[in-house]
């Protein structure tokens, strides 16, 4: 929220030192942090816009689990394009929209199943809204994710990009996305974002929190399908993404019984392709320093065999989740999410654009992958 007070700063002091005709006045601009995108009845656009209300955008103003001191306001019109709905929703505004603050966009399933090439269009033709925005999809209506209200920061698109911040799911920009409908050899995917009980205990819910729940599949521009959470980690690794984790180990209770929770702390992956006999294959070298961060068994982590063993059942672990999510993008859904194409492109550009180019759907269904993980558990911690 400091970038949106500077903001606000900034153009009253524009105003102040210049004093030009054509000078954005606070007074004058509906500030969006936000913006959904639905589809409605007759096949047209909703949108909604998340508008600011700059004198409740105090730390956490709008927190408290239920607070009426709301710090934002929904407004939403619908139109046959993005454009147009945006037009008719400036002639009921008495401010200019300003889009120029907005970091998230938001799209329900029903419209990013009949595709988003439009709305990708919008963004990128269009100067005001950024194309360095986070773009995520959501299972039910863009609408209602935006009107919940945030726990710990004043505007709830705040807290979304704060969750994304943290590297503990996807994080795709308006701009990685657009990257990946251009590129051949490569299928688009995002976040998938909805809401969640903050607590375990229904009877005691204190509200719905936003979390990031898994992964929106596309192919070309139309979603096909979804991921869940957990199979999305394989996602992570594959696209040398997996910063932050824990990965936690069940001890057979014939070698030690209970559990043992290991911190990822470095990974690097490299997706290597290669051609045999015209036959492409993969092979994905995994290489990750690790942590134990908690011991529930019995095991003795000072003793290297014991460590030994620890690393090749991680290891296992590992190779599991990504072979998982790789026969969901091959059996499934067909669609090269992983960039295996652009790999083979990049090694084998001739080969590509004579062979494998026009038909990789099918080609990618078929390729053999060798997941080949190699960890390193680095330190068991201070307790020994």
């Amino acid at each position: 929220m400091k970038k949106m007070r500077m903001l606000l700063i900034v153009v009253f002091s524009i105003h102040l030192l210049t004093g030009c005709w054509d000078r954005l006045e606070v007074n004058d601009i509906a500030i969006i942090t936000a913006i959904g995108l639905d589809l409605i009845k007759d096949d047209q656009i909703r949108l909604s816009l998340q508008v600011a209300i700059p004198s409740k955008l105090g730390p956490t103003e709008g927190s408290g689990g239920g607070s009426s001191n709301n710090s934002t306001y929904i407004i939403s019109e619908t139109g046959n394009t993005v454009s147009e709905a945006y037009r008719n929703l400036q002639m009921k505004t008495s401010r200019r929209i300003f889009f120029a603050q907005s970091r998230v966009l938001l799209i329900g399933e029903d419209l990013a199943r009949k595709g988003v090439a439009n709305i990708i269009d919008f963004h990128s033709r269009y100067h005001e809204p950024r194309i360095n925005s986070f773009i995520m999809f959501t299972k039910g209506e863009a609408t209602e994710v935006l009107k919940e209200i945030p726990k710990l920061e004043s505007v709830s698109a705040e807290e979304t990009k704060e969750l994304v911040k943290l590297s503990v799911g996807l994080s795709i920009y308006m701009n990685d996305f657009l990257n990946m409908l251009l590129t051949d050899g490569m299928e688009p995917f995002a976040p998938e974002f909805a809401l969640t009980s903050l607590e375990v205990n229904e009877k005691n819910d204190s509200g719905k929190g936003q979390v990031l729940n898994g992964t929106a599949v596309f192919k070309g521009d139309k979603l096909v399908g979804w991921i869940d959470k957990a199979k999305t980690r394989g996602i992570l690794w594959l696209r040398n993404e997996m910063e932050k984790g824990v990965i936690t180990i069940e001890i057979p209770k014939e070698e030690g019984d209970g559990y043992i929770s290991i911190d990822i702390t470095k990974a690097e992956v490299k997706i290597i392709p290669n051609m045999e006999h015209d036959k492409i294959a993969i092979t994905v070298n995994v290489i990750s320093d690790m942590t134990v961060m908690e011991n529930d068994s019995k095991l003795k982590l000072d003793d290297p065999k014991v460590i030994e063993s620890l690393q090749k059942d991680v290891e296992s672990d590992i190779k599991e989740r990504i072979q998982m999510v790789i026969d969901i993008a091959q059996k499934d859904f067909q669609s090269d999410i992983f960039g295996f194409g652009q790999a083979v492109y990049k090694k084998y550009p001739k080969e590509w654009n004579l062979k494998y180019k026009q038909n990789w759907e099918q080609e990618f269904s078929q390729v053999e992958v060798a997941i080949q993980p190699k960890v390193f558990i680095r330190s068991i911690g201070l307790i020994k």
